[in-house]
């Protein structure tokens, strides 16, 4: 008996734990039930479940025609041992019409549910095809690529090769000139200063020997090629001095047998350096250079003295490097002058623009009229008072008073006409828009775009102002892109409109249109 009441007892704690779960609560809601095509609707889906619930949503499958345009994450607040759970949607339709909008599929614990349905009503939108007027389709319009800017980069680059190539330049002049002050010295002194600047002490090796007697001979055979007249350079020792004891013998040099002599021996210990790969001691190399620098010394004084037309050529050979060196000086002096104009004018262009440096360098007519003293005049019956670079002038017509500075043609075209008014109130804009556009046509106007603004004049009067740009083909066939504005006043029973038109890429006329349009005063 005792074992059937405890099977019972477990069995009714079995069936509390499975079936003590409550059902979801489901509920929705909309922000509205009547939209427009492609109004928004703000939908609201939330769940209240027991803790240990699994919930899957397809939040992207509503019914048909409506989509979702915003998923929000799920709000989640848990309270005793429930959560509520909230998720918003922002929905539309593109399709008119009454239709359900029903939750997406709401999986609970593997079993299927759905929100209440709602009814929306998606309504049409009218399109106005009567009251308002249609002009005709405009052309495509080609736009450059903006490439502003894109040289920069290429600029700095060729400065940096530019500065290198300066520096290189002037590196090899100074280096070159000073090899020219070394050949510009005299033959004895280059040889004597060569010589002395010869290091024997640290030679250790047999091929430092070599380079050291070879450029120890070089020396003496340049300064006898030079001085002397004589072939030294091609010359082996015995050769070089047989032509000095020729020389000596037909005096036309007075060396002494003890020089000649020593010369030889020097010459025969390099022989034997170069060719031998004799290798004679730190004291013989010092004391070999020593014996040059005498042979120097008293083949020098053993030249005889030049004479008065010997004298003259060098007179006239060293005035023409003195020449020479002037034109190099001042040849490099404009050369460096140059560079620096040069990459004054690219820094610049770099921080001021290409435009810029060209107006003030070259000069700019529209500039010009832009800085020079305007013209303040008041014009018609119904006066307004226009600043200007010059005088509008009267054109005569029949039945409006109109006054033009400038033309079509031109950079900038400032046009006012003046006509009477029995309205207090402004003009329908619609049908001063339509006026100006077919004006605009009348002129040659194509692609014309426009927009509307609202202008003060600094005393509170009030305009309606007009705004936009066109093409214009000239004469030739030449395609120039305009703006203009149109400011339209009515004051004191008259209609005052200033029309200004300018080249679109020109700063100057778009200055000088905002300029003019800052003018405009009415007498009170």
């Amino acid at each position: 008996m005792d074992k059937i009441k405890l099977f019972i007892v477990m069995l009714i704690c079995v069936n509390t734990n499975l079936y003590s779960q409550d059902l979801p609560i489901i509920s929705s809601k909309v922000d509205t039930t009547s939209i427009k095509v492609g109004e928004q609707i703000k939908y609201e889906l939330k769940l209240t479940v027991d803790t240990l619930t699994l919930v899957a949503l397809d939040s992207n499958k509503f019914f048909t025609p409506f989509e979702v345009i915003l998923e929000e994450e799920w709000d989640t607040l848990r309270f005793e041992n429930k959560f509520s759970l909230k998720k918003n949607f922002s929905l539309t339709s593109f399709d008119p019409g009454t239709f359900f909008l029903k939750s997406p599929k709401i999986i609970i614990n593997d079993v299927l549910f759905y929100s209440d349905s709602i009814l929306i009503d998606v309504l049409s939108v009218k399109v106005d095809t009567v009251s308002k007027k249609f002009f005709d389709i405009k052309n495509i319009i080609e736009v450059n690529k903006n490439d502003e800017g894109w040289w920069r980069n290429y600029v700095v680059i060729g400065i940096i090769i530019l500065v290198v190539i300066l520096i290189w330049k002037l590196y090899k002049r100074i280096f070159n000139s000073k090899l020219e002050n070394e050949k510009t010295q005299p033959p004895f002194e280059r040889a004597i200063n060569a010589l002395q600047l010869l290091e024997s002490s640290n030679l250790k090796e047999q091929f430092e020997y070599k380079l050291y007697y070879s450029k120890l001979t070089e020396i003496v055979k340049n300064f006898l090629e030079e001085e002397v007249n004589l072939d030294a350079l091609e010359s082996t020792t015995d050769e070089l001095i047989s032509k000095l004891e020729l020389l000596k013998h037909s005096g036309k040099l007075s060396l002494s047998n003890e020089t000649i002599i020593n010369f030889k021996a020097v010459l025969r210990t390099a022989d034997l350096v170069k060719f031998a790969k004799s290798n004679p001691g730190n004291e013989i190399a010092f004391s070999d250079k020593k014996v040059l620098e005498k042979v120097l010394i008293d083949t020098k004084e053993a030249i005889p003295a030049p004479t008065e037309l010997e004298l003259l050529k060098n007179k006239e050979y060293l005035e023409k490097i003195n020449k020479q060196k002037k034109n190099k000086i001042i040849k490099l002096f404009f050369g460096i002058i140059s560079g620096l104009v040069l990459l004054s004018l690219i820094l610049s262009i770099m921080i001021f623009g290409w435009q810029d440096v060209k107006d003030n360098v070259i000069g700019n007519s529209t500039k010009k009229l832009l800085k020079q003293d305007w013209t303040i005049s008041t014009y018609g019956a119904f006066p307004v008072t226009i600043s200007s670079p010059d005088a509008l002038i009267r054109v005569l017509e029949t039945e409006n008073q109109k006054f033009e500075w400038g033309s079509l043609s031109s950079k900038i075209n400032i046009i006012l006409n003046i006509k009477p008014s029995d309205k207090e109130k402004m003009t329908d804009p619609q049908q001063l828009i339509d006026d100006l556009i077919f004006s605009l046509k009348k002129i040659g106007a194509e692609n014309i775009l426009t927009k509307q603004e609202e202008f003060y004049l600094d005393n509170g009067l009030s305009a309606i102002k007009f705004l936009g740009s066109f093409d214009y083909s000239t004469n030739n066939g030449t395609q120039i892109k305009k703006e203009y504005s149109s400011i339209t006043f009515n004051h004191k029973g008259g209609t005052q409109n200033v029309q200004i038109i300018f080249d679109r890429n020109n700063d100057y006329a778009k200055q000088i249109s905002n300029k003019v349009e800052e003018s405009i005063k009415f007498e009170n």
